[in-house]
């Protein structure tokens, strides 16, 4: 296998880096959304990446938003097994959801880019309704090993 490794490159935002983990900080979507809207407001480098990052993340679910942050705080901690593990509780509760359906009939189905999400707004979406998706399904995913 090493005789196949090859050293990675450095990609296109590898000299963002330090922007993109100074602006994400935030311990809520909240506090994330106000670091880039702060520097949004601001002149230099940093502006336009964060005027982006606000936007595409305003433009997706709640619901999601804070899903996927609590995934990034936690995910570190995880050996690979119970990564998997929460992906597919995650997965699986999304899929009971109503905004994956309506992501999909916004963006492919109907195509007018208009989700109507559930709820809509950050606010509405509480600690223990993010923590329910990471709660033990009744029938795990199981490895052989």
């Amino acid at each position: 296998l090493g005789a196949f490794a090859e050293q990675a490159t450095e990609g296109p935002v590898t000299a963002q880096r330090p922007a993109i983990d100074r602006l994400l900080l935030g311990e809520r979507v909240e506090d994330v959304l106000a670091a880039l809207d702060g520097a949004s407001a601001a002149s230099g480098a940093d502006a336009e990446l964060a005027r982006a990052a606000a936007s595409a993340m305003r433009a997706k679910s709640p619901t999601s938003l804070k899903i996927a942050l609590a995934q990034m705080r936690r995910g570190p901690t995880l050996s690979f097994s119970e990564c998997m593990r929460t992906e597919f509780r995650i997965v699986s509760r999304l899929m009971h959801g109503r905004d994956f359906y309506e992501g999909v009939r916004a963006v492919i189905v109907d195509k007018d880019q208009k989700p109507r999400w559930h709820p809509d707004r950050l606010e509405a979406v509480s600690a223990a309704d993010v923590d329910a998706y990471f709660a033990p399904l009744a029938r795990e995913l199981e490895f052989p090993c």
